[in-house]
Parts: structure tokens; C-alpha cells; sequence
């Protein structure tokens, strides 16, 4: 069994003032960044009193299809429970947050994005499963802004929410086109300013993820809009990997707990594959996210099946995508270098569970 409860730190709140497309983003959830909101309290009497016999632990997840689908469907299959686990889902909306609750000890494991992959580098966390490769980060421009390639960018406002699988693409674009981050106004702002900025016009870009990319085009219109690129733009060179991390003291003092989580999530994850129709009910329901959101995050998603991804972790494939990864980060001035995949990465719970 599982609760929900809010974050326990300092972070992203939606006021009522805020416009109704706000208080869409409040309920949905992005790759990786530097916002974090309150998870929605459960209805009354929706959740049984926890049996004695089951171990919690604290998990944060992110209300979308990547990082909220395996732990509703845990709960709802009863994957946890069978585990021997009562899940205490925390809501986030972005990765670093978690990582700073993960190290006052209010997180044990977490859903992070490809943005947030540079902390758990630098040991901050232990990386435990590959939840899918991401291609829904994207740079959008506004029609008046007279942007047209990511030259244009030069001189220009950029909204951006800084340590995020956005502004991974937005730097891989700017160095595509000769620029550094130095030659762009970049203003660092949480995943709904940065949407409601684009919206409004105070920016001449946006470096963002689905679902809010498909939500902005509702808003401005498509036609509205220059799209300058996406993970895609930047295959094979470079992929996107979405993660579930531990903290590392977590991993230390109780692995036995951690075997158990990645044990039913392997179940919920080839439940979600086999299921999509089910889980984008379900998620839609607990995340409150229209279930038309999470459709389009669904189409810009490359899933993993639990037995290639065990081949992925044996053959080195994984830990080559997160050292890969991190040249990005080094560039940026996150690392100071590239640590070996194997350092952050423990493929030993995920090929055991999947056996």
C-alpha cells in the first residue's frame, strides 16, 4: 500500500491567482529540474491504515507517465504489498530537489530525469533502474522573437529551469551553432514560469519537456511557434536515459528494501508496456494529468522491457549512456569530469529482480 504526502521541503507552490493553465502544470511533471510541488492530498478514506508487517519507505515520483505510472501501478496491482512494502509517494516536480531531500534523509529512492543525472555522478545518489530514453525535451521560439535556427539565439531571452533535461538540449544546440551559454540571456526559472513566460511573450524561448510542450502549443498555437530542435535532433551521439535512484546511505544501511522496490518495479514496468491504455488511466487518476497529456509524453518515449534492459546493464550499454551523458556536464561546469558509469550505477538489484 502506498500514501501520498507533500514534500517536506521548501518548494514550487501554485497559488490560486495563477491561470488555469498553471494550475495544470502544478498537476503535471517534467524530466529533471529545479521546481518541486506539493503532492495532492489522497481523498478521504481512500488509503487503508499501514500494516505493521510492511516496511515503508519514502519514494519520490514525478505526476507523469515516467515517473508516477510504476508506482501506481505497484500499489494498484499490489506489487508493493507483495514486496513487503507501504510506499510513501512524495511528489516532485523536478530532480534536484529530490536529491537535497534524499541527502537530509527524507528520500530514499527517486524518479529523476536525464538533467539530474550530473548528482548522481558526483555520488549523491546510486542509480538502480533505467526507466525509459526520453525524446519530449525541446526549444521552442516565438514567431515575433525573429528566432528561425539556434543562431538566432545570440543575444536573446531564453526560459529555461537550470540543472534540467532542457537545458541539456538547449546547450547542445547552442554549441551546435557556435554560441556558449554566456552568449544567451538565459533566465533560470521553475517548470511553470517558464511555461507561463513563454506564453505571455516575456521571453523570446523556451527550453522545456512534454507534456508542457503540447500544452504551450494549445496555448500560442502551433503555428505560433518555431520549433529549433529535440533529443532527436541530437541522435545517436546522444541519449536520454530517465532513472530510479537511491540514497546511497539508504543502499548501505537497508539493500534488502531496495531489492524489494526494484523487485515490483520490474513488475509495474512490464505491466506499463504490455498495459498502456490501463496505465494512462490510472496515472491520469492519481496524478490528476488529462489523460490526453499523458498520450503525448507516451509518444515521445522509447521504453525498455526488463529483459533488455538486464542486457543493457551486463553489456556496459548503460553506463556508456550516463558517461556519454556526462561529457554534457563537464562542458557545462557540473563535473569536473567523467566518472566511470560503474561508480554510480549498481546493476546488481535490477538483474536479480528480472530473473
Amino acid at each position: 500500500m502506498f500514501n501520498r504526502t507533500k514534500a517536506t521541503t521548501k518548494g514550487f507552490a501554485v497559488t490560486a491567482a495563477l491561470s488555469s493553465l498553471l494550475l495544470l502544470l502544478s498537476a503535471c511533471g517534467g524530466g529533471a529540474g529545479n521546481a518541486k510541488g506539493n503532492a495532492p492530498a489522497p481523498s478521504q478514506g481512500s488509503a487503508p491504515a499501514a500494516s505493521k508487517d510492511l516496511a515503508k519507505i519514502n519514494v519520490a515520483y514525478m505526476p507523469d507517465i515516467h515517473g508516477a505510472a510504476p508506482i501506481v501501478i505497484g500499489e494498484e496491482k499490489g506489487y508493493f504489498k507483495d514486496a513487503g512494502l507501504n510506499v510513501n509517494a512524495v511528489k516532485f516536480l523536478s530532480g534536484p530537489p529530490e536529491f537535497q531531500a534524499m541527502a537530509s534523509g527524507d528520500i530514499d529512492i527517486a524518479y529523476i530525469g536525464p538533467g539530474a543525472t550530473f548528482l548522481a555522478a558526483q555520488g549523491k545518489g546510486t542509480i538502480v533502474a533505467v526507466d525509459s530514453l526520453n525524446t519530449g525535451d525541446m526549444v521552442f521560439a516565438t514567431q515575433k522573437s525573429g528566432i528561425k535556427e539556434w543562431k538566432d539565439l545570440k543575444g536573446k531571452t531564453v526560459g529555461v529551469p537550470k540543472g534540467t533535461s532542457g537545458e541539456m538540449i538547449l546547450n547542445l544546440g547552442l554549441e551546435k551553432a557556435g554560441l556558449k551559454p554566456t552568449d544567451v540571456n538565459i533566465m533560470n526559472m521553475d517548470v511553470a514560469g517558464a511555461v507561463s513566460a513563454f506564453v505571455s511573450g516575456k521571453v523570446d524561448a523556451v527550453a522545456i519537456w512534454s507534456p508542457y510542450t503540447a500544452e504551450i502549443e494549445k496555448q500560442v498555437g502551433a503555428d505560433k511557434i518555431v520549433k529549433l530542435g529535440d533529443n532527436k535532433t541530437f541522435f545517436p551521439d546522444y541519449v536520454f536515459p530517465q532513472s530510479w535512484v537511491v540514497n546511497p546511505k539508504f543502499l548501505q544501511e537497508k539493500p534488502e528494501l531496495v531489492q524489494k522496490f526494484v523487485q515490483a518495479w520490474t513488475k509495474a514496468n512490464d505491466y506499463r508496456i504490455k498495459n498502456i491504455d490501463d496505465t494512462i488511466k490510472m496515472t491520469a487518476k492519481f496524478t490528476q494529468v488529462p489523460e490526453d497529456s499523458l498520450k503525448v509524453q507516451v509518444g515521445t518515449t522509447e521504453w525498455i522491457d526488463n529483459a533488455k534492459q538486464v542486457s543493457y546493464f551486463n553489456d556496459g550499454t548503460v553506463s556508456k549512456w550516463f558517461e556519454n551523458l556526462e561529457k554534457l556536464f563537464v562542458a557545462n561546469g557540473k563535473l569536473t569530469e567523467v566518472v566511470p558509469g560503474d561508480k554510480f550505477v549498481n546493476k546488481d538489484p535490477f538483474v536479480k529482480a528480472a530473473k
